[in-house]
């Protein structure tokens, strides 16, 4: 053990205790800029935690594990108001700490220990922003499996083209993606999206930002809490569904990738078995064929 982890380990004690305390004595803590931030960086944490930690291998899971979210999601937001006494949201409920508040903003702002003022308190489960200028308070949130779970589509899908690139080497060529046996795509959709070589990472990400643009906008119509998966799985997983269908790779990465695999048998240990030199040839002659490595 070194200084340095002495001095780490106190200053996150420290913090930790401090959001702690904040939590458990200040009325409605979410206000606090401390509070807040450092929930925030908890939530990113784990994130990033998780999904290096977590790994698919072929889409046919993400697809699977994204079709299930998205129909809970539905199914706690949309239709437990239908099965609830009071016609309550179980999701919103969960994610406010009792939903919000059910007295006046006025009256709160001037009496919050009343009972009726208590309530709406994010859950340290998501990432939250205090709404900044909004007389009615509030914040808005958006749970960490709203992130991790698309996440897990956008790691295997940097995976698959950081794998393509390495074949791409193997095979005598720079790494390059071409979505075709000529120069490389310049299309507007591949410039735009920082992916002129043809990857898969760049648009998910981009389907990623629409897909939240497009539920903070129905928070905004509809006034009330959104299911995130429900706009987030249709552009995340069609967006990859529909590029692996026009790059003929669709039945390839389904069911674990052979780039992936031979990727895994080069960069494991130095000696490779029959069948992951089969997969090392077949992949480049993919690559080759069908999203040309240069």
């Amino acid at each position: 053990i070194t200084s340095l982890d002495i001095v780490a380990n106190t200053i996150a004690y420290a913090v930790g205790g401090t959001w702690l305390y904040i939590a458990f004595t200040v009325i409605h803590p979410e206000s606090r800029l401390f509070y807040w931030i450092t929930q925030d960086v908890f939530g990113a944490c784990m994130c990033i935690t998780f999904l290096g930690t977590i790994k698919i291998n072929a889409i046919r899971v993400a697809a699977i594990l994204l079709t299930v979210a998205f129909f809970y999601d539905i199914f706690f937001v949309f239709v437990t108001p239908l099965l609830t006494k009071h016609g309550e949201s179980i999701m919103v409920n969960v994610a406010t700490s009792g939903g919000p508040p059910k007295a006046d903003p006025s009256w709160c702002e001037k009496y919050p220990s009343s009972a009726d003022c208590k309530g709406g308190d994010p859950l340290p489960m998501l990432f939250a922003i205090p709404r900044i200028g909004d007389y009615q308070g509030g914040s808005s949130m958006l749970g960490l499996g709203d992130i991790v779970l698309p996440g897990l589509l956008l790691s295997f899908a940097s995976r698959f083209d950081e794998a393509k690139r390495l074949m791409g080497l193997v095979s005598g060529g720079s790494g390059r993606v071409r979505n075709g046996g000529g120069a490389p795509n310049k299309s507007s959709w591949n410039f735009c999206c920082g992916c002129g070589q043809g990857g898969y990472f760049g648009p998910v990400v981009v389907a990623y930002a629409v897909g939240l643009a497009m539920a903070n906008a129905a928070v905004y119509l509809m006034q009330m809490g959104q299911p995130a998966l429900l706009y987030l799985v249709p552009c995340c997983l069609g967006t990859f569904v529909f590029m692996a269908r026009r790059n003929g790779e669709l039945n390839d990465i389904w069911d674990n990738p052979r780039a992936i695999r031979a990727a895994d048998a080069l960069l494991c240990g130095g000696r490779i078995e029959a069948e992951d030199e089969d997969d090392v040839r077949a992949s480049s002659l993919l690559m080759n064929e069908g999203a040309e490595l240069t």
